[in-house]
């Protein structure tokens, strides 16, 4: 049976617990730069984690939490009434590429992380959140790209360090194949400020902002990890080589001693870059 979001919703939270650190520093730097705004848009919010972030950077806007799946909406509006948050912070059902998002407009902060590139076509992408912006004043802030995640040395000690490497691969042309996505949708040979411009947005700033959750790991961050790696295998462990195949059941195989369960070199290590445009 094939899984759902909504399966994925405890793994989800757990991601976003684990990234928070890396997810304050964005909202501190862009509501430094960016202080005023009577209404926020997350766009792709999933269960509203990071959309509390933004509600806590600017504490006089309205927030809107935005998400095609149903059972995260449910979720991020039962977490905003958690937080206190219910008389400002609201979720709505919606997604880029239908008639849903125009009825929020306009904003003048749409956040949108880790989103875009998974869609067919992200210059048109672009092009509809631009049109969610306050004429003039409006600011779109993008979570896209930055530097993949590491988590324990070398080649995890279960293979050369190009095992990494040759996973990410994998993993990537796996997405690009099942989700039938185009050279752009995953970056092509153009990088988001060029693709910003391409949808007629004016590029601002660029900013990386690190996640560094040095070993030992928590029970948390262990977690997040196992899970991460329990999905690889699930979406591309009969396309690995044999030998990265029997290197990744070993990372994740409990009753071996190389296992993530066990490993105390255990660490995150991540870079991830927001961009900001305005209207042209």
């Amino acid at each position: 049976m094939t899984a759902t979001w909504e399966d994925e919703l405890a793994t989800v939270e757990r991601d976003a617990a684990v990234s928070e650190p890396m997810v304050r520093q964005a909202v501190r730097w862009l509501s430094d730069r960016h202080p005023l705004g009577s209404r926020v848009l997350d766009v792709g919010s999933g269960p509203g984690c990071g959309t509390v972030l933004l509600a806590e950077g600017f504490p006089a806007s309205e927030v809107i939490a935005v998400d095609p799946t149903p059972g995260f909406v449910e979720r991020a509006a039962a977490r905003f009434a958690e937080h206190g948050l219910g008389h400002r912070v609201r979720a709505e059902f919606g997604a880029i590429g239908d008639s849903s998002l125009a009825a929020l407009a306009p904003a003048d902060l749409v956040w949108c992380a880790h989103v875009v590139h998974h869609l067919p076509d992200p210059v048109a992408a672009l092009r509809e959140l631009s049109t969610l912006l306050t004429p003039g004043s409006g600011v779109l802030a993008i979570a896209e790209g930055g530097l993949p995640a590491r988590f324990l040395p070398g080649g995890y000690g279960v293979g050369n360090p190009s095992f990494v490497n040759r996973l990410e691969a994998t993993l990537s042309d796996h997405f690009v194949e099942s989700w039938s996505l185009t050279g752009a949708a995953v970056g092509g040979g153009r990088d988001w400020p060029l693709l910003l411009a391409d949808a007629g947005l004016r590029h601002q700033a660029s900013k990386t902002f690190l996640l560094d959750l040095p070993a030992p790991a928590g029970d948390d961050v262990r977690r997040h990890v196992i899970d991460r790696f329990t999905r690889i295998q699930r979406l591309i462990g009969d396309q690995l080589s044999t030998e990265d195949a029997a290197a990744l059941a070993r990372l994740l195989d409990p009753a071996d001693p190389v296992a993530l369960t066990h490993r105390q070199d255990l660490f995150v290590l991540q870079a991830t870059t927001w961009h900001l445009a305005t209207g042209a």
